[in-house]
Formats: C-alpha cells, structure tokens, sequence
C-alpha cells in the first residue's frame, strides 16, 4: 500500500476517533488521543520523506569522466630498403564514462570512447567502446561495442607505444567488438567473464556470432588468466583476387576458429615480467601466438621495455605471414600524465622481407572526474 494511502486513511480516523472514543471507556481523554494521532501523522510525513529521497537520485549518487590520450609518432621504416618517414598516431582516444547509483544496491554505468586519428587530419569520430549496463549483487552485465574477455590475456603484454600491440596477439586475435552482450562476475581475487555476439545481419548463424570465456586470477604477487573463443569466419569457395573484397552469395562458406589463450605475469619492484600464448585452430589450418615482454624502471624518470614475439599462421609459402619481432623503448616520464619515448621494433618474416622502424612519440594522457 502506497504510503499517501496509509495518510488518506489516517486523515479519516482523526475525524473517527473521537466518536469511538465516547464510546470506550474513559481511561484514555481526547487530548491524549490526538498528541497520537500527530505522532502518527509525522512519522507518515518522515517515510515519506525517505521514500522520496530514496527514488530520486542526487548529484553524489552520479560520476561523470571525461577522460583522453593522445599519442603521436613520428619515425621511418624499412630501414634496410627503401626508407618511408611518416607521422603516426598510436591509437589517441577521447572518451566518456557515466556511472549513477540505483535503487535496491544496482549501479548504471555507460561508456563511449571514440578515435583521434592524429595521422589523418585529427579525425574524430570511429567508436571504440560504446555500451550500457548494469551491476550489482549478480555481477556486471552490458550490451554495445566493448573489449572482450580475450583481453585479459592481451592486457599483460600490452605495454608498448604503438598501436599495433601486443604484437603478435595483434596479428590474430580481437579486442574491440560491436553487437557484444558481456557478463563480468568478481568472485575475491577471481574473475569470470563471458561474451557473446548477436549480429542479425550476419548470415553465419542463428545465434551468436562469437563466444569467449574466461577466467582471471589477479592478486599483488601475481596475475594468471586463461580464456577461450570461438569465432565463425566466412570462407569463399573460390579463391579470391586482390580486387574482390567479397564473396557472391552463392559462393560463401563459413569456417570455425577456436582460440585458446593463457598469460602469466609478475612484478619484481622495479622489474615487470610477462608472457601472452595462444592456440589457433582455424579450419585445417593450426597456428599460435607468443609474447614476452619485460619492463625495468630505471628511476623514477626512465624506464626501459623489451619484448619478443612470435605469430605463426599456419601457412608455407609467400602468401604466409609467420614472424619473429624484437621491440626495445626507452621511455621517459616527465609527469605520471605525460611522457616521450623512442622505440626500435624489427619484424623478421619468413617469406617476406624483413622490415625495421624507429620512431618517436609523445603521449598525453588526461581524466577530469566530475
């Protein structure tokens, strides 16, 4: 019963009450009669009050960031043949993020993180994250364009100022996915996350497009995670020329992917340690994923990275691009929120030629809180 109909009904027996009070027995007056009926009328008004201010959310109850990183490079590839100097951009972003307290123990929460392409003109616009959910006592549930729980194993090994790494994790496996339904659940110092995609325009399935799963065990002394995803991929029955970017209709296939990741790192004070591997099995074809990475801090001001990786494709001949890379950086960090780097990276193929590039960069990171 709504509380302004508990206060209706109140209203009526303070007109009642005295007639049936002349009726009992005198042990109570009228005088003492009404200081009770007031004592109810203003307990009613206070649970009012409370409910009123427990449905209407206030500014405390919201926080509000406008958080951003902006990464450019400047550098030259091909170092061994014919020499291209550009300027890059290592992934800069702008974002968003929105969280409000709800009834019953809930909170809301919505992310939108958009690309700077400072490459192109400083184009702004391409989503990377864009989702809504909610989270409480059940765990953490949401829908829109959001990492997937494959980067728990991506996460470790992702310590470089480029935009393509972890380098060979980048090579084959997802981070950012559209039409994503995720479920997040943080049982102490374990993980468990789930993922699946539901894209009706794709005529793969029925269901969902891509499923991963994943477990994350993450504590001051070490962090351990494995995770799994299947992915359906189309496949054409014809081979295709460079030209054709699609397949007809009648000509479409599909293929499975099943990937199955482990990662591993650990802190030694200044010294940061971690591996990244992954299984492939794509249709017939087997192949893998390595990165190892290390970072030493110097001080408080350089800090030194080195990695290696390996991908391998399955393939064995010119069309394959299996790999060995080496990436060394030397960072320096004027302030926690900015910093420059120079950074060498050699990608060794083994049936393509081999490519080195230097680079410079800078990376400004800033978040407003609100």
């Amino acid at each position: 019963m709504k509380l302004s109909k508990i206060t209706a009904a109140m209203m009526m027996l303070s007109f009642t009450a005295p007639l049936f009070a002349a009726q009992a027995n005198d042990t109570a007056t009228n005088d003492e009669l009404r200081a009770e009926l007031q004592q109810i009328q203003q307990r009613l008004a206070t649970l009012e009050t409370q409910e009123s201010t427990a449905s209407t959310p206030t500014s405390s109850d919201t926080q509000f960031n406008f958080y951003g990183s902006l990464r450019p490079t400047f550098g030259v590839s091909n170092l061994s043949s014919d020499e291209v100097w550009d300027v890059g951009d290592a992934s800069s972003r702008i974002g968003f993020a929105a969280e409000q307290k709800l009834s019953h123990g809930l909170t809301g929460f919505a992310k939108g993180e958009f690309k700077v392409d400072i490459k192109n003109d400083g184009d702004f616009g391409d989503a990377r994250l864009a989702y809504v959910g909610i989270e409480g006592l059940f765990g953490r549930f949401a829908i829109g364009k959001q990492a997937v729980t494959q980067e728990i194993i991506s996460d470790p090994v992702d310590i470089f100022n480029r935009s393509g790494t972890p380098l060979a994790y980048d090579s084959a496996s997802p981070f950012r996915v559209n039409n994503l339904v995720t479920y997040r659940k943080q049982f102490g110092d374990f993980l468990f996350s789930a993922d699946g995609q539901f894209d009706g325009d794709n005529k793969s399935s029925n269901g969902s497009d891509f499923v991963n799963a994943g477990v994350r065990y993450k504590t001051d002394f070490i962090y351990v995670a494995v995770a799994f995803y299947n992915k359906e991929h189309q496949q054409c029955q014809v081979e295709l020329t460079e030209s054709v970017k699609t397949c007809p209709e009648t000509q479409i296939g599909y293929i499975d992917e099943n990937t199955v990741g482990v990662t591993l790192s650990k802190s030694f004070d200044s010294l940061y340690l971690a591996a990244a591997y992954q299984d492939i099995d794509k249709g017939d074809v087997d192949g893998s994923t390595l990165d190892v990475v290390a970072s030493y801090a110097i001080n408080e001001s350089y800090k030194v990275k080195l990695g290696v990786s390996q991908y391998d494709d399955g393939g064995n001949d010119v069309t394959s691009k299996t790999y060995n890379a080496y990436n060394t950086t030397l960072e320096w960090h004027l302030t926690p929120m900015f910093r420059t780097f120079v950074e060498y990276q050699k990608t060794d193929y083994d049936y393509r030629e081999t490519n080195d590039q230097i680079m410079i960069g800078m990376r400004y990171n800033f978040d407003y809180k609100f």
